[in-house]
């Protein structure tokens, strides 16, 4: 009897520390921040415009149900972004364009702020470097 409670609980906290799906590497270019505030958000994944032109654009993303709500955005050459990355979910979630050395961790339930400048023009790849088979969207430059 004490051996089945000894396995039941053992698969329980193997049950747990797979759900929470922590990783991630700590390489980063040393651009991102924590922060508290919270952005807003869209209930549904679209897409983001950004104008170009002086100063830095900001942006907002966040994740929820291992997932992105905004799965695209449109992005300037040269232009300087900041994007806060709002986190709703209990695991730990990563944001990560490679082209522009944009790489940042989001804790549980926090949000996270990653700045950048916009590659030359074409069209690249975003993801979650936790989840990338379901948190991956489009950032097209021009």
């Amino acid at each position: 009897m004490r051996r089945r409670m000894v396995i039941g609980v053992l698969a329980g906290v193997l049950a747990l520390a797979a759900a929470g799906c922590g990783g991630g590497d700590d390489e980063g270019d040393g651009s991102a921040s924590a922060t508290t505030a919270a952005p807003e958000t869209t209930s549904a994944p679209g897409t983001t415009a950004a104008a170009g032109g002086g100063g830095e654009d900001e942006l907002q993303l966040a994740a929820s149900g291992t997932a992105w709500d905004t799965t695209s955005f449109e992005l300037t050459s040269g232009t300087s972004y900041s994007i806060e990355v709002d986190n709703q979910d209990g695991v730990q979630h990563n944001f990560t364009f490679a082209e522009a050395q944009a790489d940042v961790d989001i804790p549980a339930n926090e949000d996270a702020t990653v700045t950048f400048t916009a590659p030359a023009a074409g069209s690249y790849e975003f993801v979650c470097a936790i989840h990338p088979a379901a948190m991956k969207g489009t950032i097209t430059v021009t």
